[in-house]
């Protein structure tokens, strides 16, 4: 996941001066971070994380010596997860330091403020030093070998981080390539009850898009997290076709005649979608087979619908509990679908997120 929105909305170069990127690079077997994670250091601050314990620790401390060498840029360092470190993960960790201080630095950090986030950055690193640069999707990238143009529309496509090695290179350079898209998936909720609420609520932190459907606009709190978007409408049917493609939508109204309503949609209209899940007992999920049965739908099409939501064994009924169980399946259901559409290739299965 990308936290680069975290890093705008928490540095300001003018006030917090000087900062160093801290970037977590290659890893090999179980570390507490993927490659691309982010941590911003400065003098007084930290935003982010790249795991916690004694290698943040470390990274920190790396970090802001760096910070009071005047002719010293960048820094790479190996670290095993070992004895060494207190830490019993049994990986191996890279981690990319890079001053943010000079003009060239600052003016793309800059340029991550306002650019829209269908871009990557690219980090060009060597043993002595990282340049960076933002590329748009719109950009010719003629100029950039075939592997890295590979990469480049494999994070445009799809978020995450990967690093291209450079093997025509006798010095090891590399480049991190690191989408700026911080949403993962999309997520639509129609039901803004008790329930609704407590999913919200549990999805907001994670790395996706909310689209939270209903047409009580009093039972929508004041504030919302800024990945979460509002709908008032008579007809939350009507609001189907305006998420995107690969979407999980998660059916939790009011009404089980507005529920059976949306869910009759989702099957004919919605084949792309990731995921159809609706709230209710073994006996509700029965009731619906037969209408929609009756409505002309396969149980090949009906089996589309998962119901009961959440993940299996999940029996307690607080709101709270069934959102956490739902969410949880989400989040299990997205990172299958990532993994299946992972490479098998070694390198690129284990330097990439």
């Amino acid at each position: 996941m990308s936290n680069w929105s975290e890093i705008r909305s928490g540095y300001e170069p003018t006030l917090d001066g000087p900062a160093v990127l801290v970037t977590v690079g290659r890893i090999k077997g179980s570390t507490p971070r993927d490659t691309g994670s982010n941590m911003l250091i400065t003098a007084t601050k930290c935003i982010g994380t790249i795991g916690g314990g004694r290698l943040e620790y470390i990274a920190i401390e790396k970090a802001r010596d760096l910070l009071g060498r005047e002719t010293k840029f960048s820094d790479i360092y190996e670290l095993p997860l070992g004895p060494e470190l207190a830490q019993c993960c049994g990986g191996y960790v890279e981690l990319l330091l890079n001053k943010l201080a000079d003009e060239t630095s600052l003016s793309i950090f800059n340029r991550l403020i306002i650019d829209n986030e269908d871009s990557v950055i690219l980090s060009h690193w060597s043993l002595s030093e990282c340049r960076q640069q933002i590329v748009r999707a719109s950009d010719s990238l003629t100029y950039l070998d075939k592997p890295l143009q590979a990469a480049i529309e494999r994070r445009l496509a799809s978020p995450g981080s990967e690093i291209v090695e450079n093997r025509n290179s006798v010095d090891k350079t590399f480049t991190l390539v690191q989408s700026l898209l911080d949403t993962e998936f999309h997520v639509t909720i129609f039901g803004a009850g008790h329930v609704g609420r407590a999913l919200a609520t549990a999805l907001a932190p994670l790395p996706c898009q909310i689209t939270w459907i209903d047409s009580r606009a009093s039972e929508f709190p004041e504030n919302t997290p800024k990945n979460v978007a509002m709908v008032v409408t008579e007809n939350s049917v009507s609001a189907i076709p305006d998420s995107p493609t690969g979407s999980y939508f998660i059916v939790m109204t009011h009404s089980h005649q507005l529920d059976l309503e949306i869910c009759e949609k989702l099957l004919s209209s919605r084949d792309d979608a990731t995921f159809i899940g609706l709230i209710g007992s073994r006996t509700k999920k029965s009731k619906f087979e037969k209408r929609l049965a009756v409505r002309g739908f396969s149980t090949s099409a009906i089996s589309r619908i998962t119901c009961p939501i959440g993940l299996p064994g999940q029996q307690g009924k607080r709101p709270a509990e069934i959102a956490l169980s739902v969410a949880a399946d989400i989040l299990r259901r997205h990172y299958q679908k990532k993994d299946s559409k992972s490479p098998c290739g070694w390198d690129e299965a284990h330097n990439s997120n």
